[in-house]
C-alpha cells in the first residue's frame, strides 16, 4: 500500500513533465531536419538544422504571387517539414524585390541583396548576386533552389556587413529588431535561425557564427519573423507574409524531387531596369496577421505550439 502512494504520483508527475513543449520524446540523432532551442550570450535562438547531405531533403520557395498571406496558410497549403520566412518585399504592393528561383526558375525578380544557392546535388554556397537581375543569374538551369536577401552576416567565417554595397538603404533595418537568419556550415548543413528578442544585426552575425555558420544571411524579420518545425509555430509573425522557405524531407523510397512552384504566367516588371535596386524607407506596413496573438508585456517569447488546423 505504501508503495503504491508513492507510485501513483510519481506517475502523474512524469506524464505531466513528458506533455510539456520541448520536453517531449527526444528527436532522432539521425533526422536530417532538427530543431533546438539555444542561448547565446544571454540572446535564445531557435534553431532548425537541415542537413543538405542527405538526399532527401528539398528546400523550395513559397511564393504568394504579389498577394499576403498568413504564415499558418502558407504551412497549411504547402506542408512543409520545416519553413522559415524569406526575403524582402515591398508593403505597399506584396511585390517580393528580390531573387527566389525554384528548379532553374524564377518566381521573383529583384536586384538587391546577394543570394543563398542549392544545385542539383544539394550543395549550397553564397554567392554574389547584388545588382544583378534574375534573368541575368549565371547557369539559372543549374539553381534547384535560390533565395537573395540579406545584408549578408557572414562570408567564409568572416563577419562582412555592408549593407549600402547590397542596396539595404532602410535606417529601421539597421536598429533592435526581432531577426530571421539562414546560413550554411562548413560540413554542408543549413541552419534556420528566429531570434524573438530584438539584437542588431551585428549581434545577429556573431550569433550565427556561434551557431557554426560560414556564410550568412540575413532575412526579413521584424514583424515578419516567423519559423515552423513539424506541427509546431516556433515563431509567429505578427503581419502577414509573401513568401516562405519551405523544408522538406521525402519518404526513403521516393525519388522524385518535391514538385516546385511553377513561376508566374507573366513576370513582374517589363525589363530589367525596372527592377529595384535598394530597399528603401517605407510608411506602408503590411496587414496585421490575425492569427498572430501578442504576448503580454514582459512575457518571454513562445514556445512551440501545435497547429489547430
Amino acid at each position: 500500500m505504501l508503495r503504491l502512494r508513492w507510485f501513483l504520483p510519481l506517475l502523474t508527475f512524469f506524464m505531466v513533465l513528458c506533455s510539456l513543449p520541448g520536453l517531449a520524446a527526444p528527436q532522432p540523432k539521425n533526422s536530417p531536419v532538427n530543431y533546438r532551442r539555444v542561448v547565446i550570450n544571454g540572446v535564445r535562438a531557435y534553431v532548425v538544422t537541415v542537413d543538405l547531405n542527405c538526399r532527401r531533403i528539398s528546400l523550395v520557395p513559397r511564393s504568394s504571387n504579389g498577394r499576403y498571406k498568413s504564415f499558418r496558410r502558407f504551412i497549411r497549403e504547402s506542408q512543409p517539414v520545416a519553413a522559415i520566412n524569406g526575403t524582402f518585399f515591398d508593403p505597399a504592393t506584396a511585390t517580393i524585390i528580390c531573387n527566389l528561383v525554384s528548379g532553374g526558375k524564377l518566381l521573383s525578380e529583384g536586384r538587391v541583396g546577394h543570394s543563398l544557392r542549392i544545385d542539383s546535388q544539394n550543395r549550397a554556397q553564397l554567392v554574389s548576386t547584388a545588382g544583378t537581375p534574375g534573368r541575368s543569374l549565371m547557369k539559372l538551369s543549374d539553381w534547384a533552389f535560390g533565395l537573395s536577401s540579406g545584408p549578408t552576416l557572414l562570408r567564409g567565417g568572416n563577419y562582412t556587413l555592408t549593407p549600402w554595397r547590397e542596396g539595404f538603404r532602410d535606417p529601421g533595418l539597421f536598429g533592435l529588431a526581432p531577426r530571421s537568419a539562414i546560413g550554411i556550415t562548413k560540413y554542408n548543413k543549413l541552419v534556420l535561425v528566429s531570434v524573438s528578442k530584438p539584437v542588431r544585426l551585428q549581434r545577429l552575425a556573431w550569433m550565427m557564427k556561434s551557431l557554426g555558420a560560414q556564410d550568412a544571411l540575413n532575412l526579413d524579420g521584424g514583424s515578419s519573423t516567423a519559423l515552423y518545425y513539424k506541427g509546431a509555430f516556433v515563431a509567429r509573425p505578427r503581419r502577414l507574409l509573401t513568401n516562405i522557405v519551405a523544408v522538406y524531407l521525402r519518404p526513403a523510397e521516393a525519388t522524385a524531387p518535391v514538385v516546385s512552384q511553377p513561376p508566374p504566367a507573366a513576370p513582374v516588371y517589363d525589363n530589367a531596369a525596372a527592377l529595384p535596386v535598394a530597399l528603401l524607407p517605407s510608411t506602408a506596413e503590411a496587414p496585421l496577421d490575425p492569427d498572430y496573438a501578442a504576448p503580454l508585456p514582459g512575457e518571454p517569447a513562445p514556445e512551440p505550439t501545435p497547429i489547430p488546423y
